[in-house]
């Protein structure tokens, strides 16, 4: 048994098949085949099992990938004894809500990216929910979301900053649909949302029952950008964090309705096991972001 059996297996499981998993190491199928054989002979159970037409990952396989991790980890904190002039490499995986990756992150991508070039990164978009599962399995070395439902003790937290979310429509929106104020409403607009489990689109919709307010369709998108054009457009409102929106707000290309009764905040954080080994990329990564958050709060 050696670490390229494991690895070979762990991206099989990854991937979903044999192909996308040699192609991603570098080997020819019949090599990563014999690699799995070998790991079998070792392990003394199988690994995969055919479904239909399918090889999927038997129950008692799963059990190893953790320790596959763990393995991995060790490895890389050994490369990087009596590093300190070394260059900065491995990988670093992180998932991150939309909003953030798209109008927080770019320039903490930017310059991370600049300052480590060999570092292997790889950002999953998520919504909060599913980074959060992500952390919890330790599936991914850092989630970066807004806070929904508290971790547990096994989980570092560090909280970066809390924004504002409003609702926002087009100019042309009609003033006698801007009340959301009143109770029991039959609203005819749409309500267009980037995820409908995203933690300020619950918010708006948790507000909207309270008030007993009917809107007309919901629309999903899964796209910021496109959230915003179609406002613009007056094809619906959207409940959306003030960042995104600022730079069409201070032109007059899209507009917040006032409601007294929805005042809400978002706070970002950062999230990781805490029996997780902070790399020299990982750490370097949090401390880019740390900085860029200080200067922005400034």
């Amino acid at each position: 048994m050696d670490i390229h059996q494991l690895r070979s297996f762990k991206t099989i499981v990854e991937k979903g098949n044999f192909q996308d998993a040699a192609k991603e190491l570098n080997y020819s199928l019949s090599a990563i085949s014999y690699q799995i054989q070998q790991l079998e002979n070792e392990v003394k159970f199988p690994l995969f099992e055919k479904i239909g037409r399918r090889m999927l990952p038997t129950a008692q396989s799963l059990k190893l990938i953790p320790h596959i991790k763990k393995i991995e980890e060790e490895i890389e904190q050994i490369k990087q004894l009596n590093s300190k002039d070394r260059k900065i490499e491995g990988n670093l995986n992180i998932s991150v809500s939309d909003s953030l990756l798209t109008y927080i992150l770019q320039p903490v991508l930017k310059q991370f990216i600049e300052t480590a070039p060999d570092v292997k990164l790889k950002l999953k978009v998520r919504n909060c929910y599913e980074v959060q599962k992500e952390i919890i399995r330790n599936d991914i070395d850092l989630g970066i979301h807004y806070q929904v439902h508290g971790y547990d003790d096994q989980i570092k937290v560090t909280e970066l900053s809390s924004f504002t979310v409003g609702v926002m429509v087009s100019p042309e929106f009609l003033d006698r649909e801007k009340n959301f104020d009143k109770k029991d409403q039959i609203k005819a607009c749409s309500v267009i949302n980037n995820d409908p489990n995203g933690v300020y689109q619950q918010y708006f919709e948790e507000y909207l029952k309270k008030k007993n307010i009917r809107t007309g369709q919901n629309i999903e998108l899964w796209s910021i950008e496109a959230i915003k054009k179609s406002v613009m457009n007056n094809l619906g409102i959207a409940c959306l964090p003030h960042f995104v929106v600022e730079e069409e707000i201070q032109k007059g290309e899209i507009a917040e309705i006032t409601i007294k009764g929805f005042q809400r905040t978002i706070t970002m954080i950062t999230a990781h096991h805490s029996n997780k080994w902070i790399s020299p990329a990982m750490e370097l990564f949090l401390k880019i972001l740390n900085q860029q958050m200080t200067d922005t709060s400034e």
